[in-house]
């Protein structure tokens, strides 16, 4: 079954090119393999969603190949068997690589200290596991290095916490300074900047609580998130759990990095988070020690991986507006996905269509409406959640993964059990449903101007959204002017809550009915592709204009201010206690905004009002919308600009003029 995963492994790891490091007292910037078709057969169905284990810390890559070797002669079964087997002689080589780099470095350091100390933990950790946090630090950063040899990046972790004995013996005994550490963390970022950007995957989480009400953190929390904000690139993307208990110290650095205005340290609530998963069934001791996954949603560090499936609901409401048809239209553009290097393409909604629902123009009330509604909407889920299971009952059967990435985890080195094929305690599988406020916004404008105003009919509707509103210019005004989702309207927001705990419902039904358990997510990626994918829409909304990210206002529309926004959101606060995956929320601030402890305290206030109110995840960007349009026009001087995507920071000036249009439209002209 591992046959070619360890070849391919095996042939990777005999022909790494090592490069000596040029600055910094990291070691692995710029690794390579001699073909990169073995490094994709190397991490075979890795999607890199998910943090490594951290056994090869705990025991070293030595100790890992010896307690393989010694569990695969325990077990009596052949495919057990086989993959600790290979598991042994991959870390063993893994092993030996370390050995070779050290010597490459030994032959060209000269009497140059720097490079003497890496090549001496080089040599360490080639024979031993780490014992100091340089030592561990260098282990982690080429680990992450291998495993992504092949792609972009890989999902980092808890990384403060992995690391935090090793920080705290060294500081206690003298044998580094904070100072020491922060540097060393700065080098391992521009490692990670120096290999790729965007949307990498790259999420580190810091803080958080223990089991007894603690803090996690540590003053290494306070140091990651300095080398953030002193580093100032995309890389990585760093994350915060936030609770009563959490160091202030760590608290208030979150706090400078979100006013850096990049999108960067993404807060998480551990108050709303902990709970949801122990009463979705995750154990209670493994609930505590989540984390993000490669963007966004929330899953278990070192416990569990990641899957998903997405369903946009604008394209829902099209489908149940249409009788289970996309609608007629006289326009369609190709869009790119994020990036500007990407490849244009004529976008799809991932929902299904051809599921009659019944025709809208018969419905006689808005609550006739509704109901047709809500019945495409829990097809849709129905569909994808079996989607999921059939993909999870095929994994189980046919496929395996990495020898490198099973080998990380300590209990595979006991049980020599797949993490692919049940070896994960935790199963995670997630279906994503974004830009529900705007089916909300579009719903809204049906009920008054259709069924309370009665000032156009169904079918006059259909024909202004064929034809984009050319010529039907007052109507799509009378649409934009109705109540929209993130001003504080009861009239939208809770239409939206409706939506969502519906959602959530029928996702808690099919687990009953099937035992499968899948992790609500109020959270959509693809918003810009989809705003090319559907056609107009009644809230006013022209073809490729906006639709909402996440769970979030359309962008342009939230106009009283963040605390309006936010309380439109929380209205959900019961649907957002069940998405166990996560109900995305970005903000978006005005550089108006400033850079003062006067914002600070905003920001301060910001957070704990939202988590106050039951969110459980918010993102601060901070964006000068004019400064945006500058580097459109000269791109070459503006490349410091980061900006937030989605589940990630990238430079503005890599995205496509299309998702630069749309971080510009988050973007109010004033904080109110």
């Amino acid at each position: 079954m591992y046959e070619s995963i360890l070849s391919n492994t095996l042939d990777v790891l005999k022909s790494l090119i090592f490069p000596i490091p040029a600055q910094g007292g990291i070691a692995g910037s710029g690794l390579k393999c001699g073909n990169i078709e073995w490094a994709r057969e190397m991490g075979r169905s890795d999607n890199h969603h998910y943090p490594m284990g951290t056994a090869y810390l705990k025991m070293g890559v030595r100790g890992v190949a010896e307690k393989a070797a010694a569990s695969a002669k325990k077990t009596e079964s052949p495919e057990k068997r086989e993959l600790l087997e290979g598991i042994s002689k991959v870390y063993d080589e893994i092993g030996n690589s370390l050995a070779r780099y050290a010597e490459e470095v030994y032959a060209n350091a000269g009497d140059d200290q720097r490079l003497l100390r890496i090549a001496d933990n080089l040599k360490a950790l080639s024979q031993r596991a780490p014992v100091h946090f340089d030592e561990a630090l260098q282990l982690v950063a080429l680990m992450w290095y291998l495993r992504t040899l092949s792609c972009g990046g890989a999902d980092i972790g808890r990384l403060d916490v992995h690391l935090k004995p090793y920080f705290e013996n060294d500081i206690s005994n003298g044998y580094l300074t904070e100072n020491d550490v922060r540097e060393l963390l700065c080098d391992f970022w521009l490692l990670i900047n120096q290999k790729c950007g965007g949307d990498t995957l790259n999420n580190v989480m810091v803080g958080g609580m223990n089991p007894d009400g603690s803090d996690a953190g540590s003053r290494l929390s306070v140091l990651m998130l300095e080398a953030t904000q002193k580093c100032a690139m995309s890389e990585p993307h760093i994350n915060v759990r936030v609770h009563p208990n959490l160091n202030p110290d760590i608290y208030h650095a979150m706090l400078k990095v979100q006013l850096m205005g990049q999108g960067q340290a993404t807060a998480y609530n551990d108050e709303v988070v902990i709970p949801g998963l122990i009463k979705f069934g995750i154990p209670e001791k493994l609930a505590y020690s989540y984390t993000n996954d490669g963007c966004t949603e929330i899953m278990l560090d070192g416990y569990s991986g990641i899957d998903f499936a997405h369903m946009d609901a604008v394209g829902v409401f099209e489908l149940a507006f249409n009788n289970g048809n996309w609608a007629p239209r006289t326009y369609r553009k190709p869009v790119k996905y994020w990036h500007k290097n990407n490849a244009e393409r004529f976008y799809t909604p991932e929902v299904v269509p051809g599921i009659p629902t019944g025709r809208v123009e018969d419905c006689e009330t808005f609550d006739e409406f509704y109901k047709q509604f809500l019945r495409q909407y829990e097809f849709q889920t129905r569909y994808k959640a079996n989607g999921l299971k059939r993909r999870e009952d095929d994994r189980r059967v046919n496929i395996v993964t990495s020898l490198l990435l099973n080998g990380t985890y300590d209990y595979i080195l006991d049980s020599g059990k797949d993490i692919q094929r049940g070896g994960f305690p935790v199963t995670a599988y997630m279906l994503f449903s974004g830009s529900i406020p705007t089916v909300a916004d579009c719903l809204v404008s049906i009920k008054k101007l259709v069924y309370e105003q009665k000032k156009y009919t169904v079918s006059q509707i259909k024909e202004a959204i064929r034809v984009n509103f050319d010529g039907y210019e007052m109507m799509r005004q009378e649409m934009a002017s109705m109540p929209k989702f993130g001003n504080d309207i009861d009239e939208v927001d809770l239409i939206a809550a409706d939506i969502a705990s519906h959602f959530c419902q029928w996702l808690d039904d099919f687990r009953n009915e099937t035992g499968f358990a899948i992790m609500p997510a109020l959270i959509g990626w693809r918003f810009l592709e989809e705003a090319y994918g559907v056609a107009a829409t009644p809230d006013g909304r022209r073809y490729t204009d906006p639709i909402a990210e996440h769970y979030c206002a359309t962008p342009g529309k939230a106009s009283k201010g963040p605390t309006a926004h936010i309380n439109s959101i929380a209205k959900a606060k019961d649907a957002i206690a069940r998405s166990v995956g996560v109900c995305a929320v970005h903000i978006t601030l005005p550089s108006n905004f400033g850079n003062t402890e006067k914002s600070l305290m905003i920001l301060d206030s910001l957070v704990k009002s939202a988590f106050a109110q039951g969110l459980n995840q918010m993102n601060i960007a901070i964006y000068d919308a004019e400064l945006l349009k500058k580097a459109q026009k000269d791109p070459e001087n503006h490349k410091d600009i980061i900006v937030r995507v989605w589940g990630y920071s990238a430079q503005f000036v890599g995205l496509c003029k299309e998702m630069q249009d749309h971080v510009i439209s988050r973007v109010a002209a004033k904080l109110t």
